[in-house]
């Protein structure tokens, strides 16, 4: 049956089969489709804010307040499974090496690239403002990275790997495998959301455990990404999600996100704030504003990859002011930060010899 067959609505859920002139791509190869749904972008963009309000933030003030935003990387994670499995499904005449190079090419060599830039501005400041030694090298930083939050790309290409790897072996021959599939990620994200995280990992960055516990804390996010791409996309069709089902999903994350506000970092909500806005990214939105935050959000990834160059940059100037830490420093460094990005990101993408800094 094609990928295109009409099906009817799944019960309460209101989903439906995407339409024939949706492209199946990964996120990083969204741009290249027409038409497309922007409202994955959009909610690209609000993630990548997220993120950097999550680490502009320090004072005590406005601490509880970053948990607001722990939806973003669970999205992301959702937001690639889903389209690489749909990119999987569609475009049978890759081999399995072809596509995982294409992962390495989209995903490590931009890491790599941007290890070595945070290296060089580490090494910069560690010597001109706080006159210490070099950054320590050593081979786990080629999957860890040199900055705190570079541990993401490493996780995803992994994730990419194993869900190619499922593909070739099992779903590509016979996709009534996806039922037992969809059931053993879903155990498994339980699972690691409920399993003690090993007690002698340090979450303090530049311990060698860091980028550990940020993966621990993604894995149920990334066995129910998998079970959530397995169903939508490897069905009888590619089901879409109605608009319904899209509210349902911003209703799912507000609740999820207000719960860790009052509670702390939670596991299982976070990874359900993820598949909340994975289900308001998929919906039909229509409206003005959509096209031009859209536009802003094909560069997300960009604007993690390079925002803490300039927050750092940001913090060193109110650090030579002697500004001490307070909400209003916090808001000082987060409104240039996002805005320095997004001038940066911009700038990338206007060469083809820059545009794959933007991952």
């Amino acid at each position: 049956m094609s990928i295109d067959s009409v099906v009817q609505p799944l019960g309460p859920l209101s989903l439906e089969r995407a339409p024939a002139t949706t492209a199946a791509l990964a996120p990083d190869e969204i741009s290249l489709a027409k038409p497309r749904n922007e409202a994955i972008d959009v909610i690209r963009l609000f993630a990548a804010i997220g993120i950097v309000y999550v680490h502009a933030i320090r004072s005590p003030a406005l601490d509880s307040s970053r948990n607001l935003f722990r939806f973003a990387v669970p999205f992301y994670l959702f937001a690639s499974f889903y389209f690489q499995s749909r990119s999987l499904r569609r475009k049978t005449d890759r081999t399995f090496w072809q596509y995982i190079a294409g992962r390495v090419k989209r995903l490590y060599f931009p890491f790599l690239a941007w290890s070595a830039i945070y290296l060089v501005a580490r090494d910069l400041k560690r010597v001109t403002l706080l006159h210490v030694g070099l950054v320590r090298l050593y081979p786990g930083l080629l999957w860890k990275g040199i900055e705190y939050h570079l541990w993401f790309l490493p996780f995803l290409l992994a994730g990419s790997i194993l869900l190619a790897a499922i593909h070739w072996t099992t779903l590509r021959n016979d996709r009534r495998w996806r039922w037992p599939l969809i059931t053993l990620a879903v155990c498994a994200g339980v699972v690691f959301a409920k399993a003690p995280m090993p007690s002698s990992w340090d979450q303090t960055f530049d311990n060698p455990t860091y980028a550990y516990v940020q993966a621990w804390r993604a894995l149920p996010a990334a066995c129910w990404a998998l079970a959530f791409a397995w169903f939508m996309t490897m069905g009888p069709v590619v089901y879409a999600v109605s608009l319904v089902t899209g509210l349902a999903g911003i209703a799912l994350t507000a609740v999820c996100s207000v719960q860790q506000v009052v509670h702390g970092i939670q596991l299982v909500p976070r990874a359900l704030s993820g598949l909340g806005c994975m289900l308001a990214a998929l919906a039909p939105w229509n409206g003005p504003l959509v096209p031009v935050l859209a536009r802003l959000g094909r560069y997300s990834y960009g604007i993690y990859l390079c925002h803490v160059l300039i927050a750092e940059v940001v913090r060193a100037l109110a650090s030579h002011s002697h500004l001490p830490d307070s909400a209003g420093l916090d808001m000082l460094v987060f409104v240039p930060t996002l805005a320095g990005s997004i001038v940066v990101v911009l700038a990338l993408g206007r060469s083809p010899r820059t545009a794959w800094l933007n991952g």
